[in-house]
């Protein structure tokens, strides 16, 4: 015969449950920026090595990858693609990068710590701190 557990083990295992469900939800978006910085690092190795050996043909396979990340993950970017020129190697390094830099802000913003744009706001124009 199973006995039927405590209400109050109940109410504990919901509130658990809740607070759970609470802590996954704030650091889902953080964990998905940390797998877009890493796609795009692997993005960008890809993309330096075909700059650094000369090629100036761009790999389907490459492209595939560029493309489909673009579609899936960032729609600036796939603008970006289509004005540089996706066989442009250098147009493409430099639109990913700039993705990347976008994916930086937005991990600093959801980890709630300073980025380099900040510096704006404590630097003066000549480069002395403010005060």
């Amino acid at each position: 015969m199973l006995m039927e557990p405590p209400r109050h083990y109940e109410a504990a295992v919901r509130a658990m449950s809740q607070a759970a469900a609470e802590v996954e939800a704030t650091h889902a978006p953080i964990r998905m920026a940390y797998w877009r910085m890493a796609a795009l690092d692997t993005l960008l190795g890809r993309l330096e090595d075909l700059r650094l050996s000369g090629e100036h043909a761009f790999p389907e396979d490459v492209h595939e990858l560029v493309v489909a990340y673009a579609e899936r993950h960032d729609a600036e970017l796939l603008i970006r693609l289509d004005q540089a020129g996706i066989e442009d190697v250098n147009g493409v390094h430099d639109a990913v990068f700039e993705a990347q830099g976008r994916v930086m802000l937005q991990l600093a913003e959801l980890r709630r710590v300073p980025n380099w744009q900040d510096l704006d706001t404590v630097l003066e124009p000549d480069g002395e701190e403010a005060a």
